[in-house]
């Protein structure tokens, strides 16, 4: 199978732009900013950054920059127990998060606030010559994160229901399926088209995951999204932010997905760097298997594969109930099943 440069692949990032936006201050932000002690002389930015859970600020005053992230408090139930994770990590792996008066979290109007120092640094543009410090920051951080007690965390368990996921998927090979999320807009041509023609493939990945075994030893907190945006680089150091990420699940899914992730921005990046990511992502592979972390790469595509049908699950499910606040991703994750037989270099293979 070709790949077409003029496609769909690799061509929709829904975390690429986030424009800032000056706004008035208000009693409201006085008050939280006040319980971690900044003054009123402060001015605040609106970060349009997608968030399923929260609204991210800038707050600078004349010495520093902070991040403030205020989350509705339905959606603030694990907020207290991810801010003492961070806290307790080597300030050289996440940010420095500020404590005030009343803990990590402050509430306020519903919502619960958090404030912690801006990272120096940008956040991961697809530049090839990053990559060995990130994989190597993502392997050392999860060995952290493992020292810590699961049972005593209180953060959310990610579940995979395998056989809701392969249904949800199986949907994708279905004709009046596609016809129906294309007539409302859910889908492009090009994608419903890609889909078509990798049917059997996607029928390839439904059925392996069933040959996957989620051993409860290799359950640990992990970083539950490791895309570009959550990976900030700077001549020191790589850093990784956003703590509602902060779960529990299988390390084996989160480490996979997160390769697939960082060597897919690449290619979004940089459309010709597709067979260096091919060679790259054989060699990274090749070492994580030498250390015992995975034992093949049938191992590290399944577990990515179960990580994307699961999200494309997750989304289906609550297009049934009618929600529409996960639609913006709906086509990408679609999308990123094919992607990553490109990653993979499975492309050369009949579908």
């Amino acid at each position: 199978m070709k790949f077409n440069i003029n496609g769909p692949l690799f061509k929709i990032e829904t975390n690429d732009n986030f424009y800032t936006k000056k706004i008035e201050k208000n009693k409201l932000f006085d008050q939280v900013l006040s319980n971690f002690g900044i003054n009123t002389k402060y001015s605040i930015y609106f970060i349009n950054k997608k968030s399923k859970a929260s609204k991210i600020y800038f707050v600078k005053n004349k010495k520093n920059i902070f991040v403030l992230r205020s989350s509705a408090s339905q959606d603030s139930q694990y907020l207290k127990s991810q801010c003492k994770v961070v806290a307790s990590l080597k300030k050289n792996f996440f940010f420095n998060i500020l404590k005030g008066k009343y803990g990590y979290t402050f509430k306020a109007k519903n919502f619960y606030f958090i404030l912690y120092k801006k990272v120096n640094g940008k956040i991961f543009n697809g530049k090839v010559n990053h990559l060995n410090e990130i994989f190597y920051n993502i392997v050392k951080l999860h060995k952290n994160l493992k020292k810590k007690n699961i049972f005593d965390s209180n953060l959310q368990i990610k579940k995979y229901k395998i056989r809701k996921i392969q249904n949800h998927g199986m949907l994708l090979t279905k004709k009046n399926f596609l016809n129906k999320i294309f007539s409302k807009k859910m889908i492009g041509k090009q994608t419903k088209e890609l889909v078509t023609n990798n049917k059997f493939y996607i029928k390839n990945c439904i059925n392996n995951i069933i040959k996957l075994k989620l051993e409860k030893k290799n359950l640990q907190i992990v970083h539950g999204d490791l895309n570009h945006s959550n990976i900030i680089v700077s001549k020191k150091r790589v850093r990784f932010i956003d703590l509602e990420d902060l779960i529990i699940d299988n390390f084996k899914i989160a480490l996979a997905h997160g390769i697939f992730k960082v060597l897919r921005h690449v290619v979004f990046k940089n459309k010709n760097k597709l067979h260096y990511v091919n060679n790259y992502c054989i060699n990274l592979c090749n070492n994580l298997i030498k250390k015992n972390i995975f034992s093949s790469h049938n191992e590290i595509f399944n577990f990515c594969t179960l990580r994307i049908l699961s999200d494309i699950s997750f989304i289906i499910n609550s297009i049934y109930r009618g929600e529409k606040e996960y639609l913006y991703d709906f086509e990408k994750r679609i999308l990123n099943l094919i992607e990553l037989r490109y990653i993979f270099k499975l492309h050369e293979l009949k579908s």
